[in-house]
């Protein structure tokens, strides 16, 4: 939402007696391609409106008749995250399916992004442990010169760098949910405060960064060996990858970062 407020939202959802009416088309959402049974759906009553009160979160059945979905599309990684479109045609839902409210939609969605990108840290700062596991076997187990590779200066400079990115990224990743962990507290503030989210942006989007430079490094060291799934490395990568571009990308961290830290006005 942002600046924007929802303006740009293209389904629209129309209130007739007791019922929404919901018409649109949605791409890549989140466990689709056939998967979910319920859909959560965002939604303007009122096209082209930033006001936050025209924004609606309403849960729509995956069977109900208008609803149709696409095929899961074929991507890099994140192969068990199903991604497809989706399209409402006079989709019709009780009116007590909408989440909240006016108002209370948009901050109730707005909280979920924030948490999404803490769950993002979480993900890749896992995938960054199994990599040191993996890295250590290798490094340990292969020589050179008579040496473990992890003997050798060229290689040592490579892999301990490599360990403190990690270290640093799960510090970083417990920053992010102490973060948003504080909000119910004195000294803490809302999820929806440009404060918290473009810190946790800022978070994630560095956390991605990293994550992709250590598997790429690491892949170097390895050779061959880190684009063999015995190895289990060019999996990671490959999802690694696909968490820094969901949620926005990296460009809607970097938009929602540069607002807070620097007063952007038309971001």
């Amino acid at each position: 939402l942002g600046l924007l407020g929802g303006k740009t939202i293209r389904t629209t959802a129309r209130l007739d007696g007791d019922e929404w009416v919901i018409n649109g088309h949605k791409l890549w959402p989140t466990n689709s391609g056939g998967v979910s049974k319920l859909f959560g759906v965002p939604c303007t009553t009122k096209p082209g409106s930033s006001d936050p009160k025209d924004f609606a979160f309403i849960f729509v059945p995956a069977d109900l008749p208008g609803v149709t979905q696409g095929g899961a599309y074929e991507k890099a990684g994140m192969a068990a995250d199903k991604n497809g479109d989706i399209w409402f045609e006079d989709v019709r839902v009780p009116s007590w399916y909408r989440a909240h409210g006016p108002g209370k939609d948009a901050e109730a969605f707005y909280q979920l992004i924030s948490f999404g990108q803490v769950m993002s840290c979480a993900f890749m700062t896992g995938a960054m442990m199994n990599l040191y596991e993996r890295l250590y076997e290798f490094v340990s187990t292969r020589t050179y010169n008579n040496r473990p590779l992890k003997e050798n200066d060229a290689i040592a400079s490579i892999i301990g760098r490599i360990a403190g990115d990690i270290d640093i990224c799960r510090i970083l990743g417990y920053e992010a949910a102490m973060i948003g962990d504080r909000r119910n507290k004195p000294y803490g503030k809302p999820l929806i405060s440009e404060d918290l989210v473009g810190r946790i942006r800022n978070i994630k989007d560095f956390v991605s960064d990293k994550a992709v430079e250590c598997f790429g490094k690491s892949m170097d060291v390895l050779g061959l060996y880190g684009a063999d799934r015995d190895w289990d490395i060019e999996k990671h990568w490959r999802d690694i990858k696909i968490v820094q571009l969901w949620m926005g990308g990296k460009q809607l961290c970097q938009m929602e970062a540069a607002r807070y830290f620097f007063n952007c006005e038309t971001l």
